[in-house]
């Protein structure tokens, strides 16, 4: 994949060189040739003035057309490829390049035509005349006819600038081409490499590799993100792997705990060591209620995650539905001896009652199960423009900051102990911000270890 993916990337890039060199070539030759031209004829034309600004001077100078003189202008003329020919108010010939030198007159024509020829064989040029009146004042004092070969022409020295130009451009074409061939080839290995590196990793994700990650190095941007993003996903698909690792170990124990009990209580029934008395059946009972709570727990989760959980929203006061759950968990707080402080009066919410419920049981749950005896916790609601906040903080054993970020996660537990006492195995809080989340709210932690725990969340306020 990286040779093939180069390739294409330094084909791609000399083909676009190309384009742009030559296109550039093209036009600048054609911008060049029509510049050329004009140059040409502008420079005929003045050419042609200057004869007859000449021809009107010596004729104020003499009164009369001067034969040598104009001799003198026709040969300059024709050294720069014009004949003349003047002739007077009479129309009589005074001085003609074909009368003075037909042969040199036709030789130039001949030689300026094939030069033009091999200038451009698409140059469809001819010999030319054209007749300008001669006047002093008001008065005609003859007639001037210049030959050439026309539209336009150039002389010697003007084809070889235009031939060495042309020669310029074929150079730095060619080099443009040997430059782009190198600088392909260099970009495209930059640009390929990491992306077939990001393309092998993405491959091993696929296979369940997770734990290597991309160490590329690039000075483009696009490809940067995507080497961090590749990192990333792969950070979070090793963590969600050992949730699941984890989650599968979680409820196997759970799972094996209750069953060996039961097992062990009915074959030392069925063997006849034990009597098959109403307390060892109680026993029995209670450890399948256990396992029934821990697949109830499983099934919440997923009930909460369905996307089309309904919300049946209402306003209730939000104190009274802390003093309910007060009620439910008063003998673990007095056996705890943990002071629970809320603010005593009316605060309306809008949210549905029954998941906001189980949210707090959840949240309070928490808060006295991880607390020692003679702690606190506290229960605060504020209402800020469109939010309503609530807070529940508790000064109990507190959570690790390297468990911090994973707390809320599926299967998660910040404690490994997985004792007795505390139980359960990480779907609470996971249920806790789904719940929020669906009324469109948010819940953040902030904790530190040995101190305590302070959950906050944040809720639309109002309908």
């Amino acid at each position: 994949m990286g040779p093939s993916l180069r390739s294409k990337l330094t084909l791609s890039y000399i083909v676009i060189v190309v384009i742009i060199v030559g296109m550039t070539s093209l036009i600048a030759n054609m911008g060049i040739k029509t510049q050329f031209e004009k140059y040409a004829i502008q420079k005929q034309e003045k050419q042609t003035e200057e004869i007859i600004e000449l021809i009107k001077i010596k004729y104020e100078q003499d009164k009369v057309l001067n034969p040598s003189y104009l001799e003198i202008i026709g040969m300059n003329a024709l050294q720069n490829g014009l004949t003349i020919v003047v002739k007077d108010s009479k129309n009589n010939t005074v001085w003609s390049a074909y009368e003075h030198n037909n042969g040199l007159c036709q030789a130039m024509i001949i030689n300026m035509a094939a030069n033009m020829n091999r200038y451009s064989n698409q140059w469809n040029g001819e010999y030319q005349e054209k007749n300008y009146e001669l006047t002093q004042g008001k008065t005609s004092i003859g007639t001037l006819t210049t030959g050439f070969v026309g539209p336009y022409y150039f002389n010697e020295e003007e084809l070889i600038f235009i031939k060495a130009l042309n020669s310029l451009f074929v150079v730095i074409g060619v080099s443009s081409l040997l430059v782009a061939v190198g600088a392909g080839i260099f970009m495209s290995d930059r640009i390929s490499r990491p992306l077939n590196s990001v393309s092998i990793k993405a491959l091993s994700l696929s296979q369940g590799k997770y734990k290597e990650r991309l160490k590329e190095e690039s000075n483009t941007k696009e490809i940067r993100i995507l080497i961090n993003t590749i990192n990333e996903l792969s950070e979070a698909l090793e963590a969600k792997d050992n949730l699941r690792k984890q989650l599968t170990q979680d409820v196997a124990h759970e799972l094996r705990t209750p069953l060996t009990s039961v097992q062990g209580h009915m074959e030392a029934m069925l063997d006849g060591i034990w009597d098959m008395s109403t307390d060892r059946l109680s026993s029995c009972y209670e450890e399948i209620i256990r396992i029934k709570k821990l697949i109830g727990s499983i099934e919440d989760l997923s009930g909460v995650e369905n996307e089309n959980l309904l919300l049946h929203k209402t306003e209730f006061d939000f104190t009274k539905l802390i003093l309910r759950l007060l009620n439910n968990y008063a003998n673990e707080l007095l056996e705890k001896k943990i002071q629970v402080t809320y603010t005593n009066r009316e605060n309306l919410v809008y949210a549905d009652e029954d998941k906001m419920s189980q949210v707090f049981n959840n949240l309070l749950s928490n808060a006295i199960k991880y607390s020692k005896e003679g702690t606190q916790v506290s229960i605060e609601i504020k209402y800020a423009f469109d939010k309503v906040k609530i807070s529940m903080k508790d000064t109990g054993i507190g959570i690790d900051e390297g468990d911090l970020p994973h707390i809320f996660e599926r299967f998660y537990r910040a404690d490994k102990s997985r004792n007795r006492s505390t139980g359960g195995v990480g779907i609470g809080l996971a249920i806790t911000k789904t719940l929020i989340e669906a009324h469109n709210g948010s819940i953040e932690v902030k904790s530190k270890l040995g101190e305590g725990t302070e959950f906050i969340i944040s809720l639309p306020r109002g309908v």
